[in-house]
């Protein structure tokens, strides 16, 4: 999750218990007008970058340690600079905004018009060092351009560091090592997912056992791997019911390949998606030694699959849209 650390191969966790492996992608009844994400870190810049790039398709967002659209400009560098640290110059709000509305007229973007009603749910931990306080007031700060305040809530009193916080899951809050899912007494998960669907039921007794791997397609293409998971309540199987769809994007050093679902299973998703007829997709990244250069498997916020990385037709992003599309 952030970027220094020292990633551990687990293979053989790839399939945890539970997991069940799907040869074609199951039939679902996805109802459109309730698609919404969320992301820790890489995968918090990735969402954000999806919800400004695709808002004709997302309704919020949920935002755990991220910063704002387009503020690496194509450069890992910048990316590990201004976009993690507190600067001296503040990251510059009006510009973003003024640029994403000039690359929305290029059809780069869709219309930002289409986020006036939507919901978004920001995270920042006390104890996180990786990412200032500023670099994620900054993102709020972005968002009540195009949308109205009582529609961003934002969190930053929890005594967290940079991992994604659970109520009885994961390590201890005080540590930082894989999978990054700290028990701080905190449900990220179900706190961001009843603010963006309000009136979810609370997780009760039943079993979650939803959990499929899946192909994903397009993947080669986008530095991404073949394999991702959904999670489909009981509810959702077989299309009997529309249900809302959540995509939820890992952080570097989360992925698959790392720490096999232990991320997907101790985040805390799941119980209130099986409780509220929620189907989560979570993609993985690739992780790469070669160029381009990605051993933590980070989402492409900074630009290693091109320039058009944060576009419409960026590489991730049309894999992530598409998927979406054919849910």
């Amino acid at each position: 999750m952030p970027f220094k650390l020292l990633a551990t191969l687990f293979s053989s966790a790839l399939l945890a218990t539970g997991v069940a492996y799907a040869d074609e992608a199951p039939k679902l009844n996805i109802n459109k007008d309730r698609v919404t994400a969320s992301g820790i870190s890489a995968g918090a810049h990735m969402a954000h970058q999806m919800h400004i790039a695709y808002s004709d398709m997302f309704s919020g967002v949920g935002i755990v340690s991220g910063g704002p659209f387009n503020c690496a400009e194509n450069s890992l560098v910048t990316a590990m600079g201004r976009c993690m640290e507190k600067t001296e110059e503040p990251l510059p709000v009006a510009e973003i905004t003024a640029e994403i509305r000039t690359d929305a007229e290029a059809g780069k973007l869709a219309d930002p018009a289409n986020l006036e009603d939507d919901r978004v749910w920001l995270f920042h931990g006390t104890k996180d060092t990786t990412i200032a306080p500023e670099v994620h007031n900054t993102v709020e700060a972005l968002y009540a351009e195009f949308i109205p305040d009582e529609q961003i809530h934002s969190v930053s009193d929890v005594e967290a560091g940079h991992f994604f916080p659970a109520d009885g899951q994961g390590h201890a809050c005080s540590e930082m090592k894989a999978p990054f899912v700290g028990d701080c007494g905190y449900d990220a998960a179900g706190e961001l997912l009843q603010y963006l669907y309000p009136g979810l039921d609370r997780p009760g007794a039943k079993p979650v056992t939803g959990l499929l791997e899946v192909n994903l397609p397009g993947a080669d293409d986008a530095d991404l791997m073949e394999s991702a998971y959904l999670y489909v309540p009981v509810a959702c199987e077989g299309g009997r019911e529309a249900c809302a769809l959540h995509l939820v994007l890992h952080g570097c050093g989360q992925s698959a390949e790392t720490v096999g679902t232990a991320f997907i299973e101790q985040s805390g998703y799941l119980p209130w998606a099986e409780a509220n007829g929620i189907v989560l997709a979570f993609p993985q990244v690739e992780k790469s030694m070669f160029a381009p250069l990605n051993p933590h498997a980070c989402w492409d916020w900074w630009g290693y699959t091109g320039d058009n990385y944060r576009y419409r037709d960026g590489a991730q992003m049309t894999v992530l849209a598409n998927w979406i599309k054919g849910m």
